[in-house]
């Protein structure tokens, strides 16, 4: 039933100056009208199954990783079979090259052109910098070129934004145009700091530090990406939900120790004679707070007993024992060379 305001024509009837008088008036009733609706069920693949909509969420979220994931190792191999040979090193030579002489630099801010504008055809980051990590692992694109492809990737990626706020009219539009905008520029302040000047450069050799780590233990990527996308956010937003007293108290001496402790790292590597000779090393520190060996080990124990597929380091020995064979029997009437088995 759905109420709704009636105007209708009738006669109503007045009191003036003591006598009665009836007259034709628009009269505003609210009645109760009942409406029937038919809506029509949408079909999908799961609307027969019974399954609610978290259910069947969770089974398309699934479906859609292992595409990705099938996406991106398909990639890996079509990449590896296509850039090899002659077409590697003419490719290796063109994305890397540079300018001549003074003009070098302008390399590199040719390549965020570069990315932005193939980020922009494609309308996606993570399909331009999935496409081109590949080469990086194959050496056809160095990581000093692919920095800045990445840095113009960041900008390419902002025009989805502003392409969908052009989308909206009045209010709205002004709304999403500023939000668009705030990404873009963002984008462009974390370029301008991190990539101009060549000392702040810093994530190239992080890249280089990450992929020699996870080279030498393989389950370093895993929990890098555990703690650093799922441990670390919920750590900080717990400190921050508890109050801004909490988290300048935790946060402030961890900040505080992790910039020492950098900054040491860079003395012991560019300049260890200023620093005394208790820390021009960590030498003298227990071995797991220097190395991730022993988490290594611990770690490949546990697979170990998780896969039920221990190590066997016995190696195998052959025995040879001396047999005597009469070499006469093998030998033919008329053959005048010996056979020897």
């Amino acid at each position: 039933m759905v109420t709704k305001n009636v105007t209708q024509m009738m006669n109503v009837t007045v009191l003036e100056n003591g006598v009665n008088i009836t007259r034709e008036m628009n009269v505003t009733q609210e009645t109760e009208v009942e409406v029937t609706e038919n809506i029509k069920k949408c079909s999908f693949l799961f609307q027969d199954s019974g399954l609610n909509d978290t259910a069947v969420g969770v089974i398309l979220l699934v479906v859609a990783l292992i595409m990705l994931c099938v996406c991106l190792v398909t990639i890996v191999k079509i990449l590896n079979s296509m850039l090899r040979g002659r077409v590697a090193r003419i490719v290796k030579k063109t994305i890397n090259a540079e300018f001549p002489g003074k003009l070098s630099f302008l390399a590199g801010y040719l390549a965020i052109l570069v990315g932005a504008g193939l980020t922009i055809l494609v309308q996606s980051s993570s399909i331009f910098t999935s496409t081109m990590t590949p080469l990086v692992g194959i050496g056809v694109i160095s990581i000093e070129r692919m920095y800045p492809l990445t840095l113009g990737s960041n900008i390419g990626t902002t025009t989805t934004g502003l392409l969908a706020a052009f989308a909206n009219s009045g209010a709205k539009l002004e709304n999403g145009l500023q939000i668009a905008i705030c990404h873009l520029f963002f984008n462009l302040s974390g370029i301008a700091v991190f990539y101009p000047i060549p000392f702040l450069r810093f994530p190239i050799g992080m890249a280089k530090w990450l992929g020699n780590t996870t080279a030498d233990y393989r389950w370093f990527a895993v929990m890098y990406l555990v703690l650093m996308f799922f441990v670390f956010p919920a750590f900080v937003f717990g400190l921050s939900a508890a109050g801004w007293q909490y988290l300048a108290a935790v946060g402030g001496p961890l900040a505080l120790l992790v910039v020492v402790i950098v900054v040491i790292n860079v003395l012991q590597h560019k300049h260890p004679n200023v620093l005394p000779a208790k820390l021009k090393n960590w030498e003298w520190l227990p071995l797991w707070m220097h190395s991730l060996q022993p988490l290594d080990s611990v770690i490949t124990k546990m697979l170990a007993v998780f896969c039920c597929c221990k190590k066997d380091n016995t190696e195998q020995q052959v025995l040879y024992f001396p047999v005597e064979v009469d070499v006469s029997k093998f030998l033919q009437k008329g053959d005048s060379k010996e056979t020897v088995l």
